[in-house]
């Protein structure tokens, strides 16, 4: 019963991740302001509340962030990690905002989601990295003067004291207004 209830919030994350991009911000605006809703993390902490009724989230709401990085239009040259400087959320304090990692505070299964805005008319790659392994990867060839937001998500299975971070290979990223973000909690 639980996994089938795992299987129904990461279904509701995807589709809010698709609805945000394939529909645009007028959409996601709309159905944050329709629920009440502020923001990603809202959203699943709104989920997981509708898939276990009754009950609180449980030891798992006790490691979740949510950072970003500032929002002043700078350029952001490939680096590892990238350090977001804005923290939203940092709940069990696995996120450090001085070396841009997070440290799993203990073993689990782990939700985390980064986004990529490209300069424009870049090739760019953004990885997810977990203890120097990339993990996952959002790669963007655009042509000139367009660019796109994009956004992956990758659950994980971390033991304690492993390290997640996101890492710009190559090209560029415009930093503006939280575009650029990097999320995670613990799942089960």
């Amino acid at each position: 019963m639980a996994s089938t209830k795992l299987r129904y919030l990461v279904c509701l994350i995807f589709l809010h991740t698709w609805t945000s991009e394939s529909l645009g911000e007028d959409f996601q605006t709309s159905v944050f302001e329709a629920s009440g809703q502020q923001n990603v993390l809202e959203f699943i902490q709104q989920a997981v509340k509708k898939l276990r009724p009754g009950s609180s989230l449980g030891p798992s709401a006790e490691i979740v962030f949510d950072v970003q990085l500032q929002g002043n239009g700078q350029i952001v040259k490939p680096t590892n990690p990238i350090i977001y400087d804005i923290v939203n959320v940092n709940k069990g304090e696995g996120y450090n905002s001085t070396a841009g990692k997070f440290t799993a505070p203990r073993c689990g299964l782990y939700f985390f989601s980064y986004s990529s805005l490209p300069g424009r008319g870049t090739t760019t790659d953004v990885q997810l990295m977990k203890n120097d392994k990339a993990v996952n990867l959002i790669h963007s060839v655009l042509p000139k003067n367009s660019s796109q937001l994009s956004m992956r998500n990758k659950i994980l299975e971390l033991h304690k004291g492993d390290q997640v971070w996101v890492q710009l290979v190559s090209g560029n990223l415009w930093s503006e207004t939280g575009s650029l973000s990097f999320q995670g909690f613990l799942l089960a």
